[in-house]
């Protein structure tokens, strides 16, 4: 049986882990981390929006999946730095990392920034499917 002060936050390795994704179109690669399951929530919320029935007086939740993604994907990029402001006027993407990140990659290059960062995350890819079927809900 394990003890416990092996789960103590000082005896585990709470780095968020890094990668560096080098796109062919840029000199230097993008670096992504990982984030915690904190993190995510706040990120899940943020792309959540709540109706409610006029009749049934009930609320529902309902994620905007692609907003949660592109959310993800904003908050794993560690470099270029989406929130520069040099970065944001040279792609006139002010005040949107979001916005600025879609504009700087091509569709796969996006696609595959997402993958890395779902690998990365400890998403199976294989599985992304049912992950994004089960935010939903």
């Amino acid at each position: 049986m394990a003890d416990v002060k092996d789960f103590l936050m000082q005896n585990v390795d709470a780095k968020p882990e890094t990668r560096e994704i080098k796109f062919p179109r840029f000199k230097a690669p993008f670096v992504i981390k990982s984030i915690t399951e904190d993190e995510n929530s706040v990120l899940q919320k943020q792309a959540t929006t709540k109706t409610k029935d006029r009749q049934t007086r009930q609320i529902t939740s309902t994620v905007d999946q692609s907003k949660y993604v592109d959310l993800l994907a904003a908050a794993c990029v560690v470099s270029p730095e989406l929130d520069n402001a040099d970065l944001q006027k040279s792609w006139n993407s002010i005040a949107d990392p979001v916005g600025l990140l879609k504009k700087m990659l091509k569709v796969g290059e996006y696609a595959e920034l997402l993958n890395q960062i779902q690998d990365l995350c400890g998403f199976d890819l294989e599985d992304v499917d049912n992950l994004r079927e089960e935010v939903k809900n």
